[in-house]
């Protein structure tokens, strides 16, 4: 059966919260769930769900195979970054409690600075395979899409960032024609520490 990529819709929002829960790693558990994994899938779920925010299924496609879900991008341009940020923040209490919310506040101040895309580019925020599916042409797939995505918005640049240690995604992205453009350090404070993240970009 061929591999169908298709848009997100809300009633995905449990298998896309696990494949935005891989493409963040542990930081996503420490920042987003607060050092409690079951809390970032909780998060990820009311926010995918939601719309007009970084993680809603209004900028997701799902790829299938055998009718089953088995990838996941979600990308947009970069000038909607700052509205789907504060898309984001406007929901926080309606996810944590009282005391969580000022914790995700006080961890989120070191990173606010940080600008995954510029006004021209086109950033992929996540893709993610699951493992079950890898090696399939699945994510090549989905960055062609991206592709195809930016050119359709008037765009000539796609980014992404990827940690430094994740050798096979950084492989994938070179191949894909992909290059660095830097390395980032995102501040971080005593109670999480960010890792090194290439920015990637490739020229459409």
């Amino acid at each position: 059966m061929s591999l169908i990529i298709r848009p997100a819709q809300k009633d995905d929002a449990a298998i896309a919260a696990c494949l935005l829960a891989e493409t963040n790693g542990d930081f996503g558990i420490q920042v987003i769930g607060l050092g409690n994994p079951d809390l970032e899938l909780k998060a990820l779920q009311y926010w995918f769900a939601d719309r007009k925010n970084r993680f809603s299924y209004e900028h997701t496609l799902i790829a299938e195979k055998y009718g089953i879900a088995c990838g996941l991008l979600l990308a947009f341009r970069g000038t909607d970054l700052p509205a789907l940020e504060l898309g984001c923040s406007k929901k926080l209490f309606s996810i944590y409690s009282l005391s969580e919310a000022f914790r995700m506040v006080w961890a989120n101040k070191f990173l606010v600075n940080a600008k995954e895309a510029e006004r021209d580019e086109y950033l992929i925020a996540h893709l993610a395979v699951d493992s079950t599916f890898r090696r399939q042409g699945i994510a090549k797939a989905l960055i062609n899409r991206a592709a195809e995505d930016a050119l359709a918005c008037h765009l000539h640049k796609l980014v992404l960032e990827v940690e430094v240690v994740n050798a096979n995604a950084v492989a994938l992205y070179r191949k894909a024609g992909f290059s660095v453009t830097k390395t980032l350090y995102y501040r971080t404070n005593g109670s999480f520490k960010s890792p090194a993240y290439y920015k990637m970009a490739k020229e459409l």
